[in-house]
């Protein structure tokens, strides 16, 4: 039996992935966030509840979560709230929007939101907390770490692997065969065609580094 849902978060992205989810006949009972503007507001048709003390009212066995944090160049917020609500026994549902194309032979880990238009084919591995956004695409054999965002638009070539926690901006395109290291930003519309060992960002056509350590 499938467990009502409340997302946390109530900015773009959770309004995205309500999108998602009431698509795909999910039953959302409402967002939760800590700014207090946003009580009482509705995103998709459904109410900000207030903050995460709403969820003191339900049990994991009675309602289930979805993550509606965006990160854009850092997930460190996204990853930090769903790591302490995990914590505390609560579980984080997949999204797939039903627009969404995704090959039976791909994997997807736990967590992952797949949103409309986006593809994921054969053999691509998809990590824990990855977001595939709008109309991005996952190409064959690509291997994507925990907490990966590929932002609308951006292409991920045939036999990619990208470490945890990176960023693809939007419209950028990872070329074939290209191994990008952990917490690698790549900024919208860049064209990477080289290896990048990771904790920099990556701008511009051909993509190259502008900034380390971050």
């Amino acid at each position: 039996m499938k467990l009502p849902i409340v997302i946390i978060g109530a900015g773009g992205h959770a309004a995205v992935v309500a999108d998602a989810l009431l698509a795909a006949g999910e039953q959302v009972l409402g967002f939760t966030d800590s700014a207090i503007a946003r009580y009482e507001h509705a995103l998709c048709g459904v109410r900000v509840l207030g903050d995460d003390h709403v969820l003191d009212a339900y049990t994991p066995n009675t309602l289930a979560l979805a993550n509606g944090i965006g990160g854009v160049g850092s997930v460190a917020v996204r990853l930090t709230v769903q790591q302490r609500l995990q914590a505390s026994g609560w579980r984080f549902v997949n999204v797939r929007h039903p627009a969404a194309i995704v090959s039976p032979f791909a994997r997807i880990s736990g967590g992952a939101q797949l949103l409309a238009a986006s593809v994921v084919q054969a053999g691509a591995e998809v990590g824990e907390g990855c977001i595939v956004n709008t109309a991005a695409v996952v190409e064959h054999d690509v291997t994507l770490g925990a907490w990966v965002h590929i932002a609308p638009r951006a292409l991920v070539c045939g036999d990619v692997a990208i470490g945890a926690r990176s960023h693809i901006g939007a419209g950028a395109i990872v070329r074939q065969g290209i191994r990008l290291g952990e917490q690698t930003v790549v900024g919208a519309g860049a064209v990477v065609v080289r290896d990048f060992a990771g904790g920099g960002l990556l701008v511009g056509v051909p993509a190259r580094v502008v900034e380390h350590d971050l």
